[in-house]
């Protein structure tokens, strides 16, 4: 047998005990220091961030001056030759990044310093650096490459009764494309004038571009061609430069290489391209 007051003090005990597991439970439930998550400090948050803002511009600045560093004596010093050196050593840089931190920032901000600043900084000054390379190297601050073709290399053939013939869409041209041209002929002979047809584009003055253009080893006289002949030519487009070149008249079955030499004074250094092309004159079979 129980007596009451034996029962009351039981039942009250387990009621703590419930209670007591109850608020375990709800403290397990809640963030705070018994799942590892700091309590939030204000003067500590905004010391943070005021350490991440000054490494961001720390990281600016210094990629600032790799990619004028780059431009303006790295690129005077190496060349055209070597593009390896032109962006392995500038990105390489990127390891002086947490020593330049110890260098010049406070103690305050030190501390704020991990891993992940690290990481942060290397992504912001390798697209820092490549993006002002990409500004500095464009006109009008600096011009690294000479003038390219713009579309096509196509021939115009001028025929005894005044007929004018393009390579790109008369009959007789078999094959073409890129450096290769193909014309057959029923006596394998080109019979007319023969003109050679392109345009030139630039990023920058094309007219400063010094064009010399050999035709099977002997250097052949150019001329730019006005817009009303390129209209009058049905080859009008968007290009800076258009050059006629005499190939000759009634060319002769065989081989007839073309060599387009451009260069121009860039900033910083001599631009220069070369197109090889070859023309063949063959005759048709049977």
């Amino acid at each position: 047998m129980v007596d009451l007051q034996t029962a009351m003090a039981a039942a009250a005990a387990e009621r703590q005990q419930r209670l007591d597991k109850t608020a375990e439970e709800r403290k397990k439930r809640r963030s705070g220091a018994n799942l590892g998550i700091e309590r939030f400090d204000p003067v500590k948050h905004v010391s943070k961030e005021r350490a991440e803002t000054a490494s961001m511009w720390l990281v600016l600045s210094f990629a600032t001056i790799v990619a004028l560093g780059t431009r303006y004596v790295l690129m005077d010093i190496v060349g055209p030759g070597d593009g390896f050196l032109l962006w392995f050593l500038p990105i390489s840089m990127l390891g002086l990044l947490p020593a330049i931190h110890r260098r010049v920032m406070p103690e305050a901000m030190k501390a704020h310093y991990k891993g992940g600043t690290w990481f942060k900084a290397a992504f912001l000054h390798t697209f820092t650096f490549l993006a002002l390379s990409f500004l500095l190297v464009n006109p009008p601050f600096g011009d690294i490459v000479a003038a390219s073709l713009d579309g096509e290399w196509r021939l115009v053939v001028l025929t005894e009764d005044g007929t004018l013939v393009l390579s790109d869409v008369s009959e007789a041209v078999t094959g073409s494309g890129g450096d290769q041209l193909v014309w057959v002929t029923d006596d394998g002979v080109l019979n007319g004038q023969v003109w050679l047809v392109f345009g030139l584009t630039d990023n920058a003055d094309v007219d400063d571009d010094v064009v010399v253009i050999d035709v099977n080893g002997v250097t052949v006289e150019h001329v730019d061609a006005a817009p009303e002949v390129i209209d009058n030519l049905t080859l009008h487009d968007d290009v800076h430069r258009w050059f006629l070149v005499p190939l000759g008249e009634d060319l002769q079955r065989g081989q007839h290489a073309i060599t387009v030499n451009i260069s121009e004074q860039g900033a910083p250094w001599m631009n220069e391209r070369v197109y090889v092309w070859n023309l063949e004159v063959r005759k048709a079979e049977g």
